[in-house]
């Protein structure tokens, strides 16, 4: 199969000089180097890479596209091994851990864009893509950077060429392919925590024409959040009073009497347990071939480390601390359960309560007793989660080219993939079961996208169509005992999607001229049944909805070496609905997002090509987004605002949001359900449509002044504006939920030959910074200040270049830090928990190439 490298191109110069001048004066950049056989061409100083971003191959600096590729070995030399580290060198970008609750799942943004919640019902913000092949599920989506030639990250809307849930962004992971030279490679590592990774790989020609790579990986390392049995660290502690009649855990799950013996470490959460394998064959023809590729993968890891950072005791804290926990232990639920350490914990995922208690004593049969939560069903009370984030997933690909004549070429490609994660969450941090989540997400897709492309002086043209099919079924367990609230959810999913699409650059003039025009249309379907079970809830909920996108662009190339380009492009995310309501009127669709964006790029390879620096300017008008509106209400017969429970409480209503306050009968009046005075409150889930805009800059530099020295950084600034942030009285938090608003990295290495060890040394380090990120804007409490951090690593390498040793450490300083914050509080929870990073850790890597 031929592979012919075309140049799209550019922009009309005087508009665009002035832009690119002021960019290049305000920024001090970022980009990422490279390797990859076929990824790159050695140049002199800074490489060529080639990317498949316009879904053709073209030379990366004659995209005009903002782009960060990062190549094979600059994954190896910043030690990086998952998705969430590729997003640390990417301007503009945050690659973040979900939530504790949400399982080994990440958080996408690209310029204020993406998807926090993992949750079928909703779509990522972030399309991912592992060679051209869709996938559709945030769940699992930390992907291991395995046997890879490059990442491509795509900054902005795609909406014409990727399409579906590329608003903000795409991410497509390129692995290497099996071919004619026989290689393996072996790598082993050990590390801080009882770290221990291997990985190895190896291509074989199976005959001229037939060729197999395979894979693989295996990951394993223990917790660095240590579990601490509550009684045992107590008394440790000198406080046994504290402890009261609270008995032990047993380190396999069940509780027991004494005070736990003197090591009171019980479990480790944060560790990893990952083994995967993919395997690729691929047959090449005269004028076509075809590869096949399937893979597995199996996380059995413990679940993610997640801390307490706040308990306030308040009203729904006081009935389970009088008739449950002072009666039976001789304790409350407060503040007692913060450990003083990031890096420990009290969670159980357990509830010491056997299954159909009854408190008080009698309730069930009393009607003169109130029940608690414990009101003897079999379901309330004695859960034991398995304290693991699970997934397991597979599937197969195939990818046919062929060569239909010097101009025409056509490509199909199809896949098949099978999920299944989980999600827990012990949400009070302790070991008394006061809030425990567990959550099951199976998914299946199917996905079929055939192109065809044309290429001549005067046009480059790729038309296609894509289809999508997906079930999927999720089932929650949520154990609230202070509302109280048994939740056994059932919700299954079937999404439908197609699209048309077409996008052309010509070439009217020159060759050095370019206009690029596209066009997609996008119809999806997501029919979904809820049923909460003991909640009342179970009805249809249907999202449905067709879209529209486009790309127009200009760009110019203005010497070999230097683009600069202007483009105005679309993007849509699907519409979703509410999957967590606490009664019916919660449970609602809300329609799609929609994003226009407009961006003035350069990109350059500067001083005879040792110093590459590209830049980009962009605004979104991001007209239509699906924002969480959420907080307390009153309980309703099922219209929202109709209260039908007087209570001790006042619902305040802001349009879209609402919050309850205890009732003051003095200062309130007396009670009127109609004005929502004197009712009772639950917490209240709910998304809206609301517009906003995102404007910013970024830049990208790498630069080899001296054949052994290579400096990399980035650096992005993005300003994210919208109405509910500026005119809520709810609002305490400006910080636009998980956009931080300044990115940067920057990295040095300087190759030192030693012909006594007959290789060479090369020691390297990386700082990556992100300003302030917000979670809740309702809450002062739900905000990370910022953060630097740094790697460090010195390598060994034989002057064969086949054979390694590097020693490094990550969070090399032992920076503090939280992933995120999960603030309950404004739904009227008594808890606030956030998921540290891990502390330093040292490793040592070999590694053998054959």
């Amino acid at each position: 199969m031929k592979n012919t490298i075309k140049s799209p191109t550019a922009l009309r110069g005087a508009a665009m000089v002035g832009a690119s001048i002021f960019a290049m004066a305000a920024a001090s950049p970022a980009f990422a180097q490279d390797s990859g056989a076929s990824a790159q061409q050695s140049q002199g100083g800074v490489q060529q890479i080639i990317v498949s971003a316009t879904r053709t191959d073209t030379n990366l600096q004659e995209t005009p596209i903002a782009i960060t590729a990062v190549t094979a070995q600059d994954l190896e030399q910043r030690a990086f091994t998952s998705v969430e580290d590729v997003g640390r060198i990417v301007p503009n970008a945050s690659f973040e851990q979900a939530q504790a609750a949400f399982g080994r799942a990440v958080t996408a943004y690209i310029r204020g864009i993406g998807q926090n919640d993992f949750n079928l019902a909703f779509e990522p913000g972030v399309a991912f893509y592992v060679d051209d092949q869709y996938y559709a599920l945030l769940a699992g989506s930390v992907f291991d950077l395995l046997d890879l030639e490059r990442v491509e990250v795509l900054r902005g809307p795609q909406g014409t060429l990727f399409g579906r849930n590329a608003i903000g962004g795409a991410v497509n992971l390129i692995s290497r392919q099996p071919g004619p030279t026989p290689e393996a490679s072996i790598e082993a590592t050990y590390g801080r925590y009882n770290r221990t990774d291997l990985r190895g790989s190896f291509n074989v020609p199976l005959s001229d024409n037939l060729f197999l790579r395979v894979s693989g990986v295996s990951k394993n390392r223990q917790g660095y959040q240590r579990v601490l049995d509550f009684r045992c660290d107590m008394f440790q502690r000198g406080t046994p009073e504290l402890a009261g009649n609270f008995p032990s855990i047993d380190p396999s799950g069940g509780f027991i009497a004494g005070n736990g013996g003197d090591d009171c470490v019980i479990d480790r959460y944060g560790g990893e347990d990952v083994q995967a394998v993919r395997g690729a064959l691929r047959y090449e023809g005269t004028g076509w071939d075809f590869t096949f590729t399937a893979d597995y993968t199996n996380d059995d890891s413990p679940v993610v480390a997640d801390k307490q950072v706040a308990i306030n005791p308040g009203p729904s804290t006081a009935g389970l601390n009088a008739n449950v926990y002072q009666p039976l232990w001789g304790i409350d639920y407060d503040q007692r359960f913060l450990t003083d350490s990031l890096y420990t914990t009290y969670a159980t995922y357990a509830d010491p309560i056997p299954a159909g208690s009854q408190f008080p004593a009698g309730c069930a049969t009393d009607p003169l007793v109130n029940c608690t939560y414990y009101n003897g069903a079999g379901d309330r009370g004695g859960i034991q989660l398995d304290r693991r984030a699970v997934i397991e997933t597979w599937g197969f690909s195939g990818r046919l080219n062929v060569d239909l004549s010097d101009d025409f070429s056509f490509t199909m490609l199809s896949g098949y993939r099978d999920v299944f994660t989980t999600g827990i969450n012990d949400t009070d941090g302790s070991p008394i079961g006061f809030q425990t989540v567990k959550t099951q997400i199976t998914h299946e897709q199917f996905t079929i996208e055939p192109r065809i492309n044309y290429s001549s002086d005067f046009m480059d043209l790729t038309v296609g169509a894509f289809y999508y099919n997906g079930d999927g079924q999720t089932t929650s367990n949520v154990s609230i005992p202070f509302i109280p609230l048994q939740q056994n959810a059932l919700i299954t999913f079937d999404s439908e999607a197609w699209a048309v699409f077409g996008q052309a650059v010509l070439h009217p003039f020159s060759p050095d001229f370019g206009l690029t025009l596209g066009a997609r249309y996008s119809d999806d379907t997501k029919d979904t049944f809820f049923n909460n079970g003991q909640g009342g809830i179970a009805q249809r909920v249907l999202v449905a909805d067709n879209h529209f996108d486009w790309r127009v662009g200009l760009d110019y190339q203005v010497t070999p070496d230097v683009l600069i380009y202007g483009s105005a492009a679309s993007g849509y995310r699907p519409g979703a609905f509410n999957p967590r309501p606490f009664q019916a009127s919660q449970l609602q669709p809300v329609a799609a997002e929609e994003a226009i964006a407009y961006e003035l790029g350069f990109k350059g390879d500067l001083f005879d090509r040792t110093m590459r620096f590209n830049v980009a300017g962009f605004y979104t008008d991001y007209r239509q987004r699906i924002t969480p509106a959420g907080g307390s209400e009153c309980i309703d017969s099922g219209v929202s605002g109709d209260c039908v429970v007087p209570g001790a409480q006042v619902e305040i209503d802001n349009g879209s949001s609402s919050q309850c306050r205890a009732y003051d009968p003095v200062a309130d009046g007396p009670v009127n359900l109609g004005a929502g005075i004197g009712v009772t409150c639950i917490p209240k889930t709910n998304y809206i449509n609301t517009p906003g805009e995102v404007y910013g800059i970024e830049a990208e530099l790498e630069w080899r002044p001296v054949e052994p020295l290579t400096i990399n950084a980035s650096i992005g600034y993005t300003k994210f504006d919208a109405p509910e942030l500026e005119a809520n009285s709810f609002v305490v938090n400006t910080v636009p939920v998980y956009v931080p608003e300044w990115t940067a990295s920057a990295g040095i290495q300087y190759e030192i030959p030693v012909p006594g060890l007959s290789g060479s040394i090369t020691p390297r380090m990386d700082m990556f910074y992100q300003s302030a990120l917000s979670f809740n804007s309702t809450s002062a409490l739900a905000q990370i200040p910022g953060r630097t951090t740094f790697n460090g690593r010195i390598t060994y390498r034989n002057d064969d270049g086949d054979f390694s040793i590097s020693l490094g450490a990550t969070n090399l300083f032992d920076r503090q830090y939280f992933h995120n914050l999960f603030d309950l509080t404004p739904f009227g929870q008594p808890t606030a928990e956030g998921q540290p990073a891990a502390p330093r850790e040292w490793y040592i890597s070999v590694r053998k190439e054959f």
